[in-house]
């Protein structure tokens, strides 16, 4: 592909101005394994944080919970967790106190990834402004081109009009 010339008689005529001269602009995707956390330990809790934080781990412990209510009150001759179900509370308490620094380091290794993708993003749109300042530039350059041969077409007409 050839470069574009501006058409002869130009002040600039047969040289390329700074401002046609696109930046180079390239998009990057965050991939998880840039931002991975320490080791082991952040890849169990993303895991777990991404199965838990779903509605199919939502179904479950619904279920669990309705299961266990329906085989205690209504199934079971002699339900060794009756009515206020403390038992179940227990293990409910259990399983919130083991989950939630899971989560919530998961959390942090997701807030990681969403501030790289950010920075990546604002890198981006950093270079398209510059390079919308240089067009801007361009144009305005383009503008003053046209003004100045403008007012010379005219100055011709009128010394045309004068000359008849």
């Amino acid at each position: 592909m050839t470069e574009p010339r501006p058409p002869e008689g130009l002040p600039n005529a047969g040289r390329r101005s700074s401002w046609a001269t696109p930046m180079p602009r390239r998009a990057r995707k965050v991939l998880t394994a840039d931002v991975r956390g320490e080791g082991l330990n952040a890849r169990i809790a993303g895991r777990v944080t991404a199965a838990v934080g779903t509605m199919y781990a939502f179904y479950v412990f619904a279920l669990v919970m309705a299961g266990w209510i329906l085989w205690q009150s209504a199934v079971a001759s002699k339900p060794f967790d009756p009515y206020p179900f403390a038992f179940l509370l227990f293990l409910g308490n259990i399983v919130q106190l083991l989950l939630m620094p899971l989560i919530m380091v998961g959390q942090n290794v997701q807030a990681a990834h969403a501030d790289a993708r950010s920075e990546a993003d604002f890198q981006v749109n950093q270079k398209a402004e510059m390079e919308i300042e240089k067009l801007l530039q361009g144009l305005g350059e383009v503008d003053a081109r046209v003004d100045e041969r403008t007012r010379e077409i005219l100055g011709r007409l009128e010394a045309l009009e004068r000359a008849r």
